[in-house]
Formats: C-alpha cells, structure tokens, sequence
C-alpha cells in the first residue's frame, strides 16, 4: 500500500468559493474582496450613580415556582439609575434580570450575593 502522502498527490482538490458568483455578476474581484467596513462605535454613555440596596426578598408566587430576588432601593431612584445597577449586576454575576413595576427583579436567590 502507497504512503498516505503518495496517495493524494495526484487528486486535485477544489474548494467551492461563495463569493464566485458576486465576480460573474459584475463586480470585480477586488471589490468582492474588500472586506466590509464595521459602523463606527458610539459614544459610552455617562456614568450614573449608582442606588443603594435597600432589601432584598425572594419571591416565588405566581412565577412557575421559580425564585426570583427581587430589590428595593432607598429613596427612589431614577429609570436610568435602576437600569444602571441592573446592567451591571447582571454582567458582574452572570444573572437574568428585569425591571417590573417599579423593582428589580433578579433570576435566583442573590441576597447574600447581594450583600457582598
């Protein structure tokens, strides 16, 4: 039997190119290979404040027997000071959350996380 590199010498190997068809249908080979331009990142938006916790309860009524956390804060903060502090507990500690009637509810029992 002929060494695997002798046996595939002679095959020719084809690849099928998808960009093929964008050459025939008259643009060129070198504007079918420009790559695309990404759109321009804007500009963060500014820092908010975020509120203080004031408690937190974990609730399962009326949700499929799943616990929820859900947090009160003191006072009562804006939309966007809520949306803040939601956004960055999610991405801090990997939780789904949303903002319902005013409070924020968490996906689980976060309250001693909630404490740290």
């Amino acid at each position: 039997m002929a060494k695997k590199s002798e046996r595939y010498q002679n095959e020719k190997v084809t690849f099928s190119n998808p960009f093929a068809a964008l050459v025939g249908a008259g643009a060129s080979a070198s504007e079918a290979s420009v790559p695309c331009e990404l759109p321009e990142k804007t500009a963060p938006a500014p820092d908010v404040r975020l509120p203080k916790v004031r408690s937190a309860r974990i609730e399962r009524a009326h949700r499929g027997g799943k616990t929820v956390t859900v947090v009160t804060f003191h006072g009562t903060p804006s939309d966007d000071e809520k949306n803040a502090w939601l956004k960055a507990f999610k991405k801090e500690l990997g939780v789904g959350g949303s903002i319902e009637d005013g409070v924020v509810c968490l996906q689980g029992d976060q309250r001693e996380r909630l404490k740290n």
